[in-house]
């Protein structure tokens, strides 16, 4: 009993403690922090002397660079928005400013797409274009734009950026509807790509299955898209997205159906800009359109043994490159009747799927070789530009298919 009752009067006391003043509140001042709360930790990226190439690789979600001088890659950095799944980093483009890369994002395709490129032409999910900082690859912004990106140009005077879309979704969802299975051009100003919101891009009907592009310079006035689907050459006034397109076609007789008879894939402008060759992958030729006429030259059509893809010029004009798939080879071929002469390589066994030639004065030919699509690494081959002989071979991700050059004076 004594027991029990000394322990109520000990709650009780304690009941009536906790029931007093409050422990006094101890304030204590901490300085701002000064640091960074979400440090950048991504390597610097150093423009190696001679400049650089930047190497999209779309199945491995990288992007590759590459030394023009020794033509080795050395360095490797992640791209998209997806750290996941497949985003498809497609082609890129260097603003002329130097300080930033554009990446278009083509989603993996429907299984079952027809075409030179159908791991990028069936997709249902919308495309991306990502800004990224040259020092380091990080995210500056984005816009989204249609399905299946196709090509990425930017004018020269950087105002204009310009992405085609490879829709053959489009096309063969909406059969005998033409106007229904025309994929757009999206003009994008590459100012107003933010991370705090992009504006909206222009979006212009153009042509089935809309591919590879040229820009008049430097202000990209004009706009020259390679139409696989429709057989064509379309021209776009891009400071009137009201005006009607004109379709030239590639040759006599273009197909009525959404299955090419040429198939035009890629352009390439001359340094003159008075002449665009057309790479048509389903004729497996190339043929040249004079700028001044807008008709193509019937006169001079090369064909070739492989389909031809991007082509690239000599700087006098007077000769291109031709990389060829099936057979796997590389061509230099005069375009004029002082410089009939060609010269051709075979690649097989060097180079699986050549994509795409870029001459760098300097440093010589490079030659983008896509590999097998799916589980081969792709690789970057340095030619001599006169005798087309190996002078470097790399390495890069799965199914690289595009390059673009970055000078030395770059960040």
């Amino acid at each position: 009993m004594v027991l029990s009752r000394f322990l109520g009067c000990a709650l009780a006391a304690a009941t009536l403690a906790s029931c007093g003043e409050p422990d006094p509140i101890i304030e204590t001042h901490y300085d701002a922090y000064e640091g960074d709360a979400y440090p950048n930790r991504r390597p610097r990226i150093e423009v190696p002397e001679g400049g650089m190439g930047v190497v999209s690789d779309s199945l491995s979600d990288t992007i590759s660079l590459v030394s023009l001088a020794t033509g080795e890659r050395f360095g490797v950095h992640p791209v998209g928005r997806d750290p996941v799944t497949i985003d498809g980093p497609h082609h890129v483009a260097v603003d002329p400013s130097g300080d930033a890369v554009y990446v278009a994002l083509s989603y993996p395709s429907l299984a079952g797409t027809i075409g030179p490129h159908a791991t990028h032409g069936g997709s249902v999910m919308s495309g991306y274009v990502q800004k990224l900082a040259l020092d380091d690859m990080r995210v500056l912004g984005q816009v989204r734009v249609e399905a299946n990106p196709g090509d990425l140009v930017i004018s020269e005077d950087g105002s204009r950026l310009v992405v085609s879309h490879f829709d053959l979704k489009r096309v063969l969802d909406n059969p005998g509807d033409i106007e229904a299975q025309r994929s757009s051009l999206a003009v994008i100003d590459p100012q107003k790509i933010l991370l705090s919101g992009s504006a909206e891009p222009v979006l212009i009907p153009v042509c089935r299955a809309a591919h590879g592009i040229v820009l008049s310079r430097p202000d990209a006035a004009r706009a020259y898209v390679a139409c696989y689907s429709e057989d064509v050459l379309a021209i776009v006034d891009l400071t009137d997205p009201t005006a009607e397109v004109k379709r030239v076609p590639v040759g006599p007789s273009p197909s009525r159906s959404p299955d090419p008879s040429y198939g035009p894939y890629a352009a390439a402008m001359s340094p003159d800009q008075k002449t665009i060759a057309v790479s048509n992958t389903k004729s497996r030729d190339v043929r040249f359109f004079d700028v001044a006429s807008e008709t193509f030259d019937d006169s001079l059509t090369m064909p070739f043994f492989g389909a031809p893809y991007f082509v690239a010029w000599t700087p006098d004009g007077s000769r291109i490159y031709v990389p060829t798939q099936v057979p796997d080879a590389i061509s230099l071929v005069g375009v004029d009747p002082e410089h009939s002469d060609a010269i051709s390589r075979q690649l097989s066994g060097e180079c699986f799927r050549p994509h795409l030639a870029d001459l760098d004065e300097e440093n010589g030919l490079f030659v983008v070789c896509e590999g097998d699509q799916t589980t081969t690494p792709g690789r970057v081959l340095r030619l001599d530009p006169e005798t087309l002989e190996t002078r470097s071979d790399t390495q890069v991700g799965l199914y690289p298919d595009a390059f673009a050059r970055v000078a030395a004076e770059a960040p």
